[in-house]
């Protein structure tokens, strides 16, 4: 197999700025995505019986 193989086609190196992204404050587009993603994490936790961080909890309860 060459590496100009179709599966090998669409592999990337990871970006480099993914690491600075922790450190920045999400957009409100962003911080949406996170409340409305914590919410569905609670909601799930709840049905699936385990315990959700309590950091989690905090964000699920913010405004969208």
């Amino acid at each position: 197999m060459s590496a100009t193989s179709p599966e090998h086609r669409f592999v990337h190196a990871p970006r480099s700025s993914a690491a600075s992204s922790a450190t920045r404050k999400p957009t409100p587009a962003e911080h949406r995505v996170q409340v409305a993603a914590a919410r569905l994490r609670v909601t799930l936790d709840e049905r699936l019986g385990r315990e959700t961080p309590a950091k989690t909890k905090a964000l699920a309860k913010e405004p969208i």
